[in-house]
């Protein structure tokens, strides 16, 4: 009767055991990954590279040259960089030198923007300070904003927005505008 009783409880200690094995076998499930574990997976390889030039051609003419001092490339039409100073070839032979402490660049769409202080001066004559510049230079529409300021010619401008052309020739200013001509204004 002693074996007995042992023999019973052994078998049930295996029946417990049994079902227990049984029930991580058949009846758990694996947890799908949260959002957070699934961006970290789908994240594309960022290339860095340091004292570069990013420049841009279309149809056998240079568009723009910016020498960056870092640029991380986010994905296929999004490169960010760091201390840019560069030219951009306008379509009317004139050249504008621009200089910026950070931008973001789209070459595949012809579109820059330049921030953390900007500053832009025209081969020919004009100059633009700001602390960001959006550019699309397809439709040549040029929209900066941040203590703006514009000297062109006889003329300065200032605001908080203007909206221009890369000639720097017709303005539309927003917020805190000022408008000052016939006088000789430095370009600093």
């Amino acid at each position: 009767m002693k074996n007995k009783k042992t023999i019973v409880a052994a078998v049930a200690g295996l029946a417990v055991l049994f079902l227990v094995f049984t029930w991580l076998f058949w009846g758990s499930s694996v947890p799908e990954p949260t959002d957070k574990t699934k961006k970290e997976n789908d994240s594309t390889i960022k290339a860095t590279v340091h004292n570069t030039v990013l420049n841009r051609e279309k149809d056998g003419r240079k568009l723009w040259a910016l020498k960056a001092g870092e640029a991380t490339q986010v994905n296929d039409n999004l490169v960010k960089a760091k201390n840019l100073d560069g030219i951009v070839y306008l379509s009317n032979g004139d050249e504008m030198y621009v200089k910026a402490a950070a931008g973001q660049v789209r070459p595949n769409s012809n579109m820059f923007e330049l921030s953390e202080g900007v500053t832009a001066r025209l081969k020919n004559g004009g100059f633009l300070k700001a602390k960001k510049v959006e550019w699309d230079q397809d439709k040549d529409i040029l929209v900066a904003t941040g203590a703006v300021k514009v000297v062109k010619d006889d003329m300065l401008a200032r605001a908080e927005k203007v909206v221009t052309s890369s000639k720097l020739k017709h303005f539309k200013l927003n917020e805190k505008a000022h408008v000052e001509r016939g006088g000789h204004y430095e370009e600093k």
